[in-house]
């Protein structure tokens, strides 16, 4: 249940695209081997499942010698659920030649059973929460009346020139008593 590594002793530390290259087949083998462990009857030790036979085999899937050998498929590029975009990629490493997962995340595969009708995934274009420059495009409300916008925007403006009213007042009514009261003369 080894992943076979071009690097020796692990490969798994080495930094940039092989190192997750590495990872990503050991991840699409361990999924082989638990695609395998449901469809075969094994038996249980433990948490462990222990496989009889080791021949490869397509689980059941027996080739008819007259059909020709399918063909490596095309996962199409997508973007995962990060919103970052996957770039598209061939199935043709060996055995892993089915496109299998889900819409958000795509690996080759061995099974045919498996693989992933990619037609119905939707994930193609950039999702509408990534379109940071501009906000959404606003689906018009049936409830929204523009009319309404029009009459707040008159309450407003009412209530302004209300405030300036009493402000003017007020500003009068000191004027007036500071006119009024008897001047006083400095005597010195």
């Amino acid at each position: 249940a080894a992943s076979s590594s071009s690097s020796g002793g692990g490969g798994i530390t080495e930094p940039g695209l092989g190192g997750r290259m590495e990872v990503f087949y050991l991840v699409a083998d361990l999924l082989t081997l638990v695609c395998r462990a449901q469809e075969k009857a094994g038996q249980q030790l433990g948490s462990f499942v222990v496989l009889s036979g080791g021949n490869h085999s397509s689980l059941g899937e027996q080739l008819d010698p007259s059909e020709p050998p399918p063909t490596p498929d095309f996962c199409r590029g997508y973007f995962d659920v990060m919103g970052q975009w996957d770039p598209p990629f061939n199935c043709s490493s060996g055995e892993f030649i089915f496109c299998c997962g889900t819409c958000g995340f795509r690996f080759c595969c061995k099974f045919k059973k498996t693989r992933l009708d990619q037609s119905t995934c939707t994930n193609y274009e950039t999702p509408l929460w990534m379109n940071t420059g501009k906000p959404p495009s606003r689906i018009d409300d049936p409830l929204h009346d523009p009319t309404r916008d029009k009459t707040n925007l008159i309450v407003y403006i009412i209530c302004g020139v209300v405030a300036v009213m009493v402000l003017v007042g007020i500003f009068t009514k000191l004027g007036l008593e500071k006119a009024h009261r008897p001047q006083r003369e400095h005597m010195s």
